[in-house]
């Protein structure tokens, strides 16, 4: 998929396209709203792609191809939360031990930096995902799960991360010699 978003004949307008097509086109206010109208558009085609799957997780493989493709893209610090938190115990984490293995300075920056990872998995591996209150789809949970009512000892949500991105992981640190890399 590409979104587009631009100044175009007197109008700011959008567009997303898929496969050289056009398959949605809308008008903004803005440049920003013209985008922001593509996102839930963009989110909802690739559900579509994901029912496919008829409720079932992404396999190891989709998982592995998916990791694969988006490797050169992670930054630094979203490798070490992704590393740390497949090398926890259990595969559990909290937002504050993904901070420290990043080197960010609290919580807060951790929990922004795995959506935004979640969001570039989610892109190659779309699937339906839970939303918050406000109708936006968590994409934290495109690598984890988490539940209010699990939290460690300082009352910390703990992620746990999901099964396929853990053997996905496993599979990636074979094939690059105990490394992921690309």
């Amino acid at each position: 998929y590409t979104l587009v978003a631009r100044f175009y004949k007197s109008a700011y307008r959008g567009a997303l396209w898929y496969e050289g097509k056009i398959l949605f086109q809308v008008e903004g206010e803005s440049l920003d709203e013209a985008f922001r109208k593509l996102l839930p558009l963009l989110y909802e085609q690739q559900v579509s792609q994901a029912a496919k799957r008829n409720g079932a997780s992404p396999s190891t493989e989709e998982a592995t191809k998916a990791l694969y493709r988006i490797w050169p893209k992670i930054s630094a610090g979203q490798k070490a939360m992704l590393l740390a938190h497949h090398k926890a115990e259990g595969q559990r984490i909290t937002a504050t031990q993904l901070a420290q293995a990043a080197g960010y300075a609290n919580y807060s920056a951790a929990n922004l930096q795995y959506g935004l990872l979640g969001a570039l998995l989610f892109a190659e591996m779309p699937e339906e995902l839970p939303r918050r209150a406000d109708g936006t789809p968590i994409m934290t949970c495109a690598i984890a799960s988490g539940d209010a009512a699990e939290k460690d000892a300082e009352d910390h949500w703990v992620w746990k991360m999901r099964p396929h991105i853990y053997d996905a992981l496993c599979v990636l640190n074979q094939a690059g010699g105990g490394t992921v890399r690309h």
